[in-house]
Order: structure tokens, then sequence, then C-alpha cells
């Protein structure tokens, strides 16, 4: 990899957004640690099965 394929891949970054009927979200876990990614997920997980539950 040559220096300038190493600058961009030092400028590359990934953008995860949540889209529901009613549109996008604005979530933004910029700057969150590993944990603090997995405990939300699993969070979200949660509400979403206590979701399913309700409407089923």
């Amino acid at each position: 990899m040559d220096n300038d394929e190493q600058q961009a891949e030092q400028h590359r970054y990934y953008r995860a957004e949540v889209y529901l009927k009613e549109g996008g979200q604005n979530y933004d876990v910029m700057g969150w640690n590993q944990e603090q990614l997995i405990n939300d997920i699993l969070d979200q997980y949660e509400k979403h099965l206590h979701f399913l539950h309700l409407v089923r």
C-alpha cells in the first residue's frame, strides 16, 4: 500500500443509518467506544422485541 492509499484509508469511515416509515432517526454514535455500541445495540434490540410483543 503506497502513501496515498494509506492516507485515504485513514480518512475512510463507515456510517449506518436507521430508516423507518417515519424517516431517518438522526441517531449518531460517532465517538462511542465498543462497549457503548454493544450496550446500545442490545438496548435497541430489547426495545424492538418489546414492540413486536405488543403488536402480535
